[in-house]
């Protein structure tokens, strides 16, 4: 038990002889601190700190410099993100309001031209068309809950783009005026000259049964006579509405007939919206 405790108690002694020894040495510095050699060495450890505290607040600045650029980079790109956003947003916002003038202008213009004519007329959108033009037909938005009726013909505000062939409950289709099924007896608005406006293979059409002495010539407008052909009592189309203008005439001298080519008034193969007149 004496060994024990012997052993305890130096243990202990142990331990608080560098408590002990700390304990002196601060007191005798702060009794010291104003004598010269204090002085002189604390001025020495300074100056062997300042380049280590420098050193230090460079590190630590540059990690804060680094931080800073992190947080900023990762702003800047969720910013980024947000703005493209918005430029899609406005690009497509942009595109719809173009896409409504457009149609705003174009529904102008086809006003104006129902109100040229002496008949009802219904507006209506192209829908589908045949990209090959062979069949020469359109389809549109209006059909016979509009009160769209198969004879009924199709006008722009440039002139003639055909007639209603088939009727649906919400659609109809547009046999053109360029298919070789269509028949218009027409006039050269220059001379008067009369004769028979066809349909022909391609965007043209042909004017034939015009005599040879007519002064037909290139650039001459053609319209539409508003004469029956066969045993029709009357045409589908009004008179003094614009099939095309004439490009060529061909003239023979074995023939009592010329023949005139024609471009449409209207491209057809871009027109968008049109005007339905319940002619029939």
């Amino acid at each position: 038990m004496r060994l024990e405790s012997r052993g305890r108690a130096r243990r202990a002694g142990g331990a608080l002889r560098p408590f002990v020894a700390l304990t002196l040495v601060s007191i005798a510095l702060l009794l010291l601190r104003n004598a010269d050699p204090v002085r002189a060495g604390a001025n020495v450890g300074t100056q062997l700190l300042v380049p280590l505290e420098r050193v230090l607040a460079d590190a630590g600045a540059s990690i804060g410099r680094f931080t800073q650029a992190i947080t900023e980079i990762e702003f800047l790109r969720k910013d980024n993100a947000r703005l493209r956003g918005e430029v899609d947003r406005l690009t497509l916002e942009n595109v719809r309001l173009r896409e409504e003038a457009v149609a705003a202008r174009q529904s102008a213009r086809l006003g104006a031209a129902a109100n040229a004519v002496s008949f009802p007329s219904i507006e209506a959108a192209v829908v589908a068309r045949d990209p090959s033009s062979v069949l020469h037909t359109l389809v549109l938005d209006r059909g016979g809950e509009a009160g769209v009726r198969v004879g009924n013909i199709v006008i722009t505000e440039l002139g003639v783009v055909g007639r209603i062939s088939e009727v649906g409950p919400t659609y109809s289709k547009v046999l053109l005026v360029t298919d070789s099924a269509s028949t218009v007896s027409a006039l050269v608005q220059g001379s008067r000259a009369t004769g028979i406006v066809k349909g022909q293979y391609g965007d043209a059409l042909v004017m034939d049964w015009v005599l040879q002495t007519e002064p037909v010539k290139a650039g001459d407008v053609v319209i539409t006579a508003g004469l029956g052909l066969g045993n029709e009592l009357r045409s589908l189309f009004p008179k003094g509405l614009v099939l095309g203008t004439i490009v060529e005439v061909t003239r023979s001298d074995v023939a009592a007939y010329l023949r005139a080519v024609l471009v449409p008034a209207v491209d057809l193969r871009r027109v968008e919206r049109v005007l339905v007149v319940k002619t029939s």
